[in-house]
């Protein structure tokens, strides 16, 4: 477990590149739980301001996501985001993950969002993140 211990920084990307943002959860030497967050770029918000904007406007933060859970047993980080309102599907959405040690300071998985509470799934992607 020691071997993911550490604090880990990321990027997502939703297929079809309609989500984006930015992962961070930190583990702890001997813990088999992690503590983080998400960063979420959505298409509503791209749409408002542009990816990059044309002109400077005002922006206001991303939204940021707690990260209910995560779970590693060895080279597995398995976990889920606490639910949160979607702006693009306005509903109460469940997001799930998993990815693998790629390296011994890189984890690479896919992720999977849904209507909560078991919903049809919304959108897919991959995340990868580094140890920092």
């Amino acid at each position: 477990m020691d071997s993911l211990s550490g604090d880990w920084q990321g990027t997502y990307r939703a297929s079809g590149a309609s989500r984006h943002g930015v992962l961070r959860f930190s583990l702890r030497p001997g813990a088999d739980t992690a503590q983080g967050e998400v960063e979420m770029t959505f298409a509503r918000a791209q749409r408002l301001y542009g990816d990059p904007p044309e002109e400077p406007l005002p922006r206001t933060p991303c939204r940021v996501l707690d990260i209910a859970l995560v779970r590693m047993d060895g080279g597995t980080v398995r976990g889920e985001l606490a639910p949160y309102w979607d702006p693009d599907c306005e509903c109460q959405t469940i997001a799930v993950f998993e990815g693998r040690l790629a390296a011994p300071d890189r984890v690479e998985g896919t992720f999977t969002s849904r209507r909560a509470p078991d919903g049809p799934a919304l959108l897919s992607g991959r995340w990868v993140a580094e140890r920092r």
